[in-house]
């Protein structure tokens, strides 16, 4: 933790990246369109995949191909053909979505050829985009959190990938200093507002923890009456004067590192430790268990799991519902709160309270 005890003192790890290989470009598809097909439009795209680090010119051959009479609209159109035309994960320019899933293994930027202002581009001028393009590819990846296993996106990240968008541009350039400073990590957000860091997340199991950290993504700065704060502070006031721009970053990896805080041992969600071992079918925990015994429980499963090299996640947040179900099943059976025992009726976990009163209603 810190000196104010507040926050943990974090340094989430960046992506040991390899370096940036370009594909070179040897031919360049037709752009004439098949007769009764129309004009091809925007088919030449730059892709980067984020695990070789291969940097490539990619052509979509859809205006080349007949469009079979079965195919009434885009959907009709098998998966595999169109990931073939449009293989990889379309760079989003703007979040949130781009930001809270995970990073893609193969990016793709659409180039605005085509037009007068930028004619389809043949071998050499490929060639040449693609050595504009190698310093902002590598800075992307460099730029990458990573975080037990985990790739995440930081702001620098996001910004070469802007860039990359800017550089497959009919106008063609690099994003000023300041210009993408609606960009923010999270951490750096914490450092200056310790509130909003939620230590309860780290009891969720891993799906819980990537929901709330895609939560935290879309609507930190925007939901909570404090949140103006942040943006006082962050962000990128928009042109109009309406508002204050803000796309945060890393809320994911953030946790992450918190979570593993250096523990080798691998993850392993409680409900797949379960799968196997069955404890919570074993009836040792009822309706009547108490919030201490349960802890009890909780502490002896995760130290079987520890003698395994296993660091268990989400253990309290599954068994606080499995208790609750229990609880519900005997309300509804007719057993009445009567054969639940006084002490087991208070201090009830928040997740236990909520999936009785669902269950209730």
């Amino acid at each position: 933790m810190n000196a104010a005890g507040q926050i943990p003192e974090v340094t989430v790890a960046r992506y040991g990246a390899p370096r940036v290989s370009v594909t070179p470009v040897t031919d360049v598809v037709s752009s004439e369109p098949i007769e009764g097909r129309s004009r091809p439009g925007h088919y030449q795209s730059v892709m980067l995949n984020v695990g070789t680090a291969e940097l490539s010119f990619h052509e979509s051959t859809e205006h080349l191909e007949p469009w079979l009479p079965q195919w009434k609209a885009v959907n009709d159109v098998p998966r595999e053909t169109w990931k073939r035309w449009h293989p990889g994960t379309l760079f989003s320019f703007r979040g949130p979505h781009m930001w809270f899933q995970p990073v893609p293994e193969l990016l793709s930027w659409v180039i605005d050829s085509g037009v007068k202002e930028l004619p389809y581009l043949d071998v050499p001028a490929a060639n040449a985009l693609l050595e504009t393009m190698v310093p902002h590819a590598q800075a992307l990846l460099d730029g990458l959190f990573e975080a037990g296993g985990e790739l995440d996106w930081s702001a620098g990240s996001a910004t070469a990938g802007r860039n990359i968008g800017r550089l497959c541009q009919r106008d063609p350039r690099v994003g000023a200093a300041d210009e993408d400073r609606d960009l923010v990590d999270f951490e750096m957000i914490v450092r200056r507002f310790p509130h909003v860091y939620r230590p309860e997340l780290l009891l969720l199991s891993q799906a819980r923890l990537a929901k709330e950290c895609e939560y935290v993504t879309r609507y930190l700065g925007h939901n909570e009456r404090w949140h103006g704060e942040i943006k006082k502070v962050f962000g990128k006031p928009y042109s109009d004067g309406s508002g204050v721009g803000l796309d945060v970053l890393g809320v994911r990896a953030w946790y992450r590192t918190v979570l593993l805080d250096g523990d080798p041992r691998e993850l392993r969600d409680f409900s797949d430790w379960d799968a196997e071992h069955g404890r919570l079918a074993d009836g040792e925990i009822t309706a009547a268990t108490t919030d201490d015994e349960l802890a009890v429980w909780v502490e002896r499963e995760e130290g079987r799991a520890a003698r395994e090299n296993l660091r268990l996640l989400g253990t309290q947040e599954a068994v606080g519902l499995h208790r609750a179900r229990l609880r519900a099943t005997a309300i509804s059976s007719g057993g009445g709160d009567g054969e639940i025992a006084e002490d087991a009726q208070v201090g009830e976990t928040e997740v236990g309270e909520a999936e009785v009163d669902e269950l209730r209603g």
